[in-house]
């Protein structure tokens, strides 16, 4: 996974995120939803010059499992760093993965203070019973890629959490693949902490979309395939998990830095019908 750095030299790499807040979609009804969440900095080392943040994320689901799904993500932010400066910057992507979750479309555009600074584009397609895959990336320049063995999709992954969360595990790893670092997946490893009923601790009750529903504290870290065993994970995410589908409010860890995420506003969609 990509990871928000370099402030001070001037380049800067957004990680989009979309694998960690996709919700886990399968033929149980869970649903469609656009959910608005707040940025604000947690916490920064030093060494970052990042002073303060703040910024807003948009995560729309929709689809069936006979179209297919897509999540449309954006998040736009402003760092204040050391010495009065500002950055802005706009992190925007679509993703498609098929009902059957075996194949992926993915489009990326990162901005930074309005700048187009990064645009990608790809498509990957599973073979079946997950023995590999391969893929084109047509953006930023073209490349042909293959994917190794036991490969999963996000909205597999996330609807292989759920399963897991409602069974009882508590941990799961994954070879995740998602389209947001170029050709190259990730592992995924997710711990799956004890269900909280509807009521109990739930830090965005007034959301009227997500309150009586119970859910699960979730933490997701993702490694770099041959760097599985490191102390610290590229990057991490917390968030709480509802029955429906829906991520509460989040902690996106990069490393040095770390942002929390406030939902604010929750809307639930129709579900395209399957004919």
């Amino acid at each position: 996974m990509s990871k928000l750095s370099g402030f001070l030299s001037g380049t800067v790499i957004v990680a989009t995120g979309v694998c960690f807040t996709l919700p886990a979609l399968a033929a149980s009804p869970l649903a469609a939803h656009r959910a608005v969440y707040d940025i604000s900095l947690k916490s920064a080392e030093d060494r970052t010059g990042i002073s303060g943040a703040k910024g807003r994320m948009v995560i729309e689901f929709s689809g069936s499992g006979c179209e297919g799904w897509t999540v449309n993500f954006r998040m736009i932010n402003q760092f204040f760093l050391s010495g009065g400066k500002s950055r802005v910057l706009d992190s925007r992507s679509s993703m498609w993965e098929s009902g059957e979750s075996d194949q992926l479309r993915y489009v990326q555009r990162q901005f930074v203070d309005s700048k187009l600074q990064e645009e990608k584009e790809l498509r990957a397609k599973l073979a079946e019973g997950k023995t590999g895959g391969s893929g084109a990336i047509t953006k930023p320049k073209e490349e042909i890629f293959s994917l190794p063995e036991g490969v999963t999709f996000p909205v597999d992954h996330q609807l292989k959490i759920v399963k897991a969360a409602e069974a009882g595990e508590t941990r799961d790893e994954t070879l995740l693949y998602d389209g947001s670092d170029g050709s190259k997946p990730a592992i995924a490893i997710t711990f799956i902490g004890s269900k909280k009923d509807a009521g109990e601790d739930q830090t965005d009750a007034k959301m009227k979309d997500v309150n009586g529903l119970s859910g699960w504290p979730v933490s997701i870290s993702y490694y770099k395939p041959d760097n599985q065993d490191k102390e610290t994970p590229e990057y991490q995410v917390s968030m709480v998990l509802y029955e429906n589908g829906v991520s509460g409010d989040m902690s996106l860890n990069y490393g040095d830095f770390v942002l929390d995420a406030k939902l604010t506003d929750i809307k639930l969609l129709e579900m395209t019908a399957c004919n």
